[in-house]
């Protein structure tokens, strides 16, 4: 099974959070990390954000951080919600 870039790029942005245990990171931050682009990560962001594995704070000071426990986030559950094709 072959995974596409976005969902690459969901699970580099959890795990990523994940390694901040609860603190504040930008997509920026993340971006520069991965060495990938902001505009793909904002859709990305948006739409972990959209299942609730994510919190977004906007404006000055704000930021991304997870919105559950990383044991509580299941890989599969992230796969079949950013893999649009996934008929086997």
């Amino acid at each position: 099974m072959r995974l596409t870039r976005y969902t690459d790029y969901a699970f580099r942005t959890l795990m990523y959070l994940a390694l901040k245990d609860g603190d504040l990171s930008t997509i920026e931050e993340i971006a520069d990390r991965y060495h990938i682009s902001n505009n793909h990560l904002m859709k990305v962001v948006h739409q972990l954000g959209l299942a609730g594995y994510i919190e977004t704070t906007r404006g000055k000071g704000g930021g991304i951080r997870l919105a559950k426990k990383p044991s509580q986030i299941n890989v599969g559950a992230v796969v079949r919600r950013t893999e649009s094709d996934m008929d086997l």
